[in-house]
């Protein structure tokens, strides 16, 4: 009898765990909101391209300078560090959460070579009163930009000399000469036929992912089942009958 309930016990824990397991990992999200960062970068630094920045070196982590990416060296004042930040390039976003060397003050984010940085954004830790306002680019590491590809070979279209007709040769008038008769002529007058057309009948024309309410209703449905597998060993309790 231990046995059973504790495999009800179990069995209804888990349930449980299952339905909110869906919306326990929905919280977490790959971008910082840029409405709910804490710090940003200089305005002065924005619309920046690497290889036009003025400190430049080739000290960042992983950096090659035949690479085809630019790296870029975010720092923050004071004794605040890093938890997230977002980099926002005409290529697209870039977010981190690991930061460092040496430490969680300095961030480096990695581009395609000749990307150009738009804007940056942050949170930080501590969060208090005295969080800056911005942070600051202290330096890039420039990359090679990948060589693009040459566009298709296109050849002139082909032309051709224009068809000339052949000429019209008018064969010479023929000239008849009438023969007298002595006998009157007779004029016979042409018989004309005047043709009918019909006209032609015109012809006829021609002519991915589960869904929210899916996914609350099934997830009720196992905190359901699994409330009840763990409460029923305690009903079954007092339900049976005392002995006096």
């Amino acid at each position: 009898m231990q046995v059973r309930k504790a495999v009800l016990r179990a069995a209804g824990a888990a349930m449980v765990a299952c339905a909110m397991a869906p919306w326990l990992g929905a919280g977490s999200a790959s971008a910082v909101d840029r409405a709910g960062a804490d710090t940003f970068l200089k305005a002065s630094q924005q619309n920046t391209v690497a290889a036009g920045f003025a400190s430049q070196g080739t000290d960042c982590p992983n950096f090659s300078a035949d690479g085809h990416v630019d790296m870029w060296h975010f720092v923050i004042d004071g004794t605040y560090e890093f938890t997230a930040l977002t980099a926002h390039f005409n290529t697209g976003d870039v977010t981190i959460t690991t930061f460092g060397p040496p430490d969680a003050k300095h961030a480096y984010v990695s581009s395609p070579a000749g990307a150009t940085l738009l804007d940056a954004w942050a949170t930080v830790t501590p969060e208090d009163e005295n969080i800056p306002a911005d942070f600051q680019l202290s330096h890039v590491c420039v990359g090679t930009p990948a060589p693009s590809s040459p566009p298709p070979s296109s050849s002139p279209p082909s032309s051709s000399p224009p068809s000339s007709a052949p000429p019209v040769t008018t064969p010479p008038p023929t000239t008849v000469t009438p023969q007298a008769s002595v006998l009157p002529t007779k004029k016979s007058t042409p018989k004309t036929s005047v043709l009918g057309t019909k006209a032609g009948s015109e012809l006829p024309h021609t002519g991915n992912s589960l869904p929210v309410t899916a996914l609350v209703v099934i997830s009720l449905g196992l905190l359901a089942g699994g409330g009840a597998l763990v409460a029923a060993p305690a009903v079954a309790r007092s339900k049976k009958p005392r002995r006096h």
